[in-house]
Formats: structure tokens, C-alpha cells, sequence
């Protein structure tokens, strides 16, 4: 019975050609099924960005949060220079009026969810406030592409040296500084804006006399 065992055990253990064989083709099975298990890993981490990029594209932007500042109550830091367009600007052109600053960045995600808030902003200012755009740590050619048909709505100032942020404490696009009839900073702004949202808080300044 020992050896009829034994002989069993031999029939039916692969000979070393069969063992190669089978090593062979488990190889390539795997070199085959790896790169569809990868695209469809690819595949679904594309869907997952796409989606989220939709998603932040078409969220509505956040109402007004301001945040303190210790430039509020004080006289705004001066911005003047050339705009995108190739004019003199100078703030104190706008005494008079109320001016909202906006540091914005085309990389900055919240700040293309809010341009069409501030073009309509823009558009039709309440009580004739003028919008002013300064490039945070961008090239300016990048946001004359992110305003595209609207680069002359508004004057938008080049900040290469970041000179004029490092004025207005400015670390994050896209942030924005209420400026009164005065020249002084009544509110900071942080995050992405809604036309009402500007609309309310210009409304509550003038009312109060901010």
C-alpha cells in the first residue's frame, strides 16, 4: 500500500516543465489584468476630480464673513501703478466713494466661484461703489485669461513685489477691503462674496456711517 501510495503521489505531482508552464501563465495573467485593474483605478479617480471640480464651479458662493483687521478705522494704504490694461491708477482717484479692493488669484478655486458675483457687482454698483481688482501672487496675463470679456469692467492692479498686499495684511485670495467715502478701511472681507451680500453690508455701512 506504501509504494501504490507513493506512485499516486508521483502521478499527480506537476513535473518541472508543467511547474514553469503554470508559473509562465500566472505572469501573464497578471502583467494582463494589472493595467485594466490601473485604468479602472485611473478612471474612477478622474470621475472623482471631475466631479468635484463641477461641483465647486457651480457652488453658490458663500455669504459676506467679515474678519478683523487692524487696518479697520484707518486710513487705507495707498495702491497706485499701472492697471492690466496698461492705465494709471491712483485709489485716491475714488475719494468720494465707497471702493471694495479685491485680492483675487486665477489658481484660487473660490475666486473664479465668485467672478460672476462680482461682475454683476460691477455691473451695477450699489450706491456707485467702485470695484478695484489687485493680483495676488499671480502673473498678470493668467488673470487678464480668468476676467476674459470683462478685463475692462473694472481697473485690476498688477502686485508683482506683492508690496501692495503685504500693506493690507492680505496671506489668502480671495480676501477684499471696504473702503469708505474717506479713504478709511470700514470692513475686511474673507472668502467668496455674493452681489447681495456686498449690496447688504455696503447698505449697513453707509446707514450706520461706518
Amino acid at each position: 500500500m506504501t509504494k501504490s501510495s507513493n506512485l499516486v503521489t508521483a502521478r499527480d505531482a506537476p513535473i518541472p516543465d508543467q511547474q514553469l508552464l503554470v508559473s509562465a501563465l500566472r505572469a501573464r495573467t497578471a502583467r494582463r489584468v494589472r493595467p485594466h485593474i490601473v485604468r479602472a483605478i485611473v478612471a474612477v479617480v478622474g470621475v472623482g476630480l471631475v466631479g468635484l471640480t463641477l461641483l465647486l464651479a457651480t457652488a453658490k458662493p458663500t455669504t459676506v464673513y467679515q474678519a478683523d483687521s487692524p487696518l479697520v478705522g484707518h486710513r487705507a494704504p495707498e495702491i497706485m501703478g499701472t492697471t492690466l490694461l496698461g492705465q494709471p491708477f491712483n485709489l485716491r482717484a475714488f475719494r468720494g466713494h465707497y471702493v471694495v479692493v479685491d485680492f483675487f488669484s486665477s489658481w484660487c478655486v473660490a475666486c473664479r466661484t465668485e467672478q460672476p458675483q462680482l461682475i454683476r457687482f460691477a455691473e451695477h454698483p450699489y450706491h456707485g461703489a467702485q470695484l478695484v481688482g489687485v493680483v495676488f501672487q499671480d502673473l498678470n496675463a493668467s488673470a487678464l485669461a480668468m476676467l476674459g470679456p470683462w478685463r475692462g469692467l473694472y481697473p485690476v492692479i498688477g502686485d508683482p513685489g506683492g508690496k501692495i498686499a503685504l500693506n493690507y495684511g492680505v496671506d489668502n485670495p480671495p480676501s477684499k477691503y471696504v473702503i469708505d467715502p474717506r479713504g478709511r478701511v470700514v470692513a475686511k472681507i474673507i472668502g467668496p462674496v455674493t452681489t447681495v451680500g456686498l449690496d447688504s453690508l455696503l447698505k449697513r455701512a453707509i446707514g450706520e456711517g461706518l
